[in-house]
């Protein structure tokens, strides 16, 4: 049996598995690891964000999408290229599983981060996610909410100004279908005019949608502009805070809105590879095949295909874009399943449909085939070029009947707000219950409320174990939070007990920067384990000062 993990549930990773399953002998045993049992169609991620369809309509289940591919919800901790495995952490006991293939095949992609721009990260909105794009219209809600019952003119003018970074696809697309919401919801509020709400669309460079011809992208902005959007083109955003958003140029917006569009990078787990990249992605020959490395293989956003060969080397590489992926996917399947048959693979090569963009109002611009088309056909041609690429029957038919209820129907405005789930929480605990075990992640630190608890540390050596009961008061878990290592210890419930949990990664952040916290935890684990058992470096070169560590 030939075992074949793909790791990412997006564009590249779901179109390898489904057709590879087509194709490949009956005996291999295909696993898609995905964080999430859903792929997400992010194409449709700013009709999510505007309320023009529910956010569940923008995804589908893994295991509905793929009969026949085993697929794992998990969270992928490392990769061994080497020993041709791969370990990743499931279920509340947070115990690493490792799992071995004789193909791999790296989907993941790539993640937000807008760490380049100060508060950007700590401030923006991103809009991967079909999670972020319901957090963002939750908020665009919230802002038309306060805004229309609030006496200052300075808090109203913030609430409703809205600032999108980015003018590639995404951008221009989310600007269009927000400003489109708002202009259709304000009927509803009557102490706002639409004069008083405010959009800006900011990009760095001298034109906007710089994928398509001009033309097309000067019809774009225009349109933008006659919406009542504001478009700043050779703009740079500086920083951003909680109500602001500085340009380079000096330029100040009072905002509470800042959606970012801009900012992807590779994913941790392809940074932490050591195989050449460029451009934050994973350099692959033709066939997408990683060079060196027996069985493994790149698709999708964490790739850098390339589509032509040189004397000089490529010239030209494969867009990271949906359509790419797609047929991506198609390609490294049929190579990966000719590579267990022993036939001949073949090179990467795609002809693109081409590009098109909506812009709210009904109104998109699209270059396809040789022919450029702007206004109610092109929004006709986008939408019925992406329903066509929306994966399941289900799905599809859900999209219709949404895009056919928004033509007539006002946009709903109720907020759909998830359940926020604490960063510290009690938790019970009942007699001989063990609260972890060793292998175990690390989750959190913990200060016992009420009842005792017995702490077991074994040792290597084969030596007495270290023992200590712990009563009300009395704290436990910290010992390896400062270090990028699994419990070693033991901790039970001498009888029923409640403790309170710092989630690992908030403990972190409140610890290094409250020096004298951390000091106190210095000192507390040098007073009370032996040398043996304390971290070898706490607080020095084994921990990231600026990022917390991965729970």
């Amino acid at each position: 049996m030939t075992k074949v993990i793909i790791l990412g549930g997006g564009f590249g990773g779901v179109f390898t598995a489904k057709h590879l399953k087509k194709i490949a002998p009956p005996d291999t045993d295909i696993r898609l690891i995905s964080e999430n049992n859903y792929f997400t169609f992010q194409p449709l991620l700013p009709e999510v964000a505007a309320g023009a369809i529910g956010a569940s309509d923008s995804v589908t289940p893994l295991r509905v999408l793929l009969p026949g591919v085993r697929t794992v919800m998990g969270e992928v901790r490392a990769i061994d290229l080497a020993r041709k495995n791969v370990d990743i952490v499931q279920g509340s006991k947070r115990r690493i599983k490792t799992m071995t293939y004789d193909h791999l095949v790296l989907a993941l992609g790539q993640v937000v981060h807008l760490s380049r721009v100060p508060g950007l990260e700590e401030h923006a909105f991103p809009i991967k996610h079909s999670a972020h794009a319901l957090r963002l219209r939750n908020h665009v809600i919230n802002c038309l909410e306060y805004a229309d019952s609030v006496d200052d003119p300075q808090i109203k003018a913030r609430l409703l100004t809205f600032v999108v970074v980015g003018a590639g696809f995404s951008g221009v697309e989310t600007v269009g279908e927000i400003k489109d919401m708002i202009d259709r919801s304000l009927k509803f509020y009557p102490n706002i005019a639409k004069a008083d709400v405010r959009t800006v669309l900011v990009e760095f460079s001298d034109r906007i949608l710089g994928e398509l011809p001009e033309k097309l992208a000067n019809y774009a902005q225009e349109r933008l502009a006659r919406q009542g959007i504001d478009v700043w083109l050779n703009t740079a955003v500086k920083s951003a805070s909680a109500t602001t958003v500085e340009m380079a140029d000096g330029r100040i917006l009072t905002s509470s809105t800042v959606v970012a569009t801009i900012g992807n990078g590779p994913s941790p787990l392809i940074e932490a590879l050591d195989i050449e990249k460029e451009r934050g992605r994973l350099k692959v020959d033709r066939f997408m095949r990683i060079p060196g490395v027996d069985g493994a293989w790149a698709v999708g956003d964490a790739a850098l295909i390339p589509l032509t060969d040189t004397p000089e080397g490529p010239r030209d590489y494969a867009p990271p874009t949906a359509q790419f992926a797609v047929r991506e996917g198609q390609q490294l399947a049929a190579n990966v399943a000719a590579q267990i048959s022993g036939a001949p693979l073949k090179a990467f090569h795609y002809v693109p449909r081409g590009a098109m963009a909506s812009i709210g109002n009904y109104r998109a611009v699209a270059s396809t085939m040789g022919v450029q088309l702007h206004g109610v056909l092109a929004w006709l041609l986008w939408r019925t070029f992406y329903l066509g690429m929306l994966p399941g029957a289900v799905t599809k038919l859900r999209v219709v009947l949404n895009w056919a209820l928004d033509l007539f129907a006002p946009r709903n405005l109720g907020q759909v707000q998830e359940v926020k789930k604490p960063s510290a929480k009690y938790m019970r605990f009942s007699e001989g219950q063990e609260v972890f075990e060793p292998g175990m992640i690390p989750d959190g630190f913990y200060t016992i409320v009420s009842g005792s608890c017995r702490l077991e540390i074994p040792r290597d050596d084969g030596g007495a174990p270290y023992r200590r009961d712990l009563k009300v008061g009395d704290h436990f878990g910290e010992r390896v939070l400062f270090r990028q290592q699994l419990r070693t210890g033991r901790v039970t419930a001498l009888e029923d007990s409640r403790v309170l949990r710092v989630q690992r990664d908030d403990f972190w952040r409140l610890s290094s920067s409250f020096p004298m916290l951390e000091k106190y935890f210095k000192n507390y684990i040098a007073e009370n384990f032996p040398e043996d058992l304390r971290p070898h470096v706490l607080g020095g070169t084994e921990r990231d000062t600026k990022t917390p560590p991965k729970s």
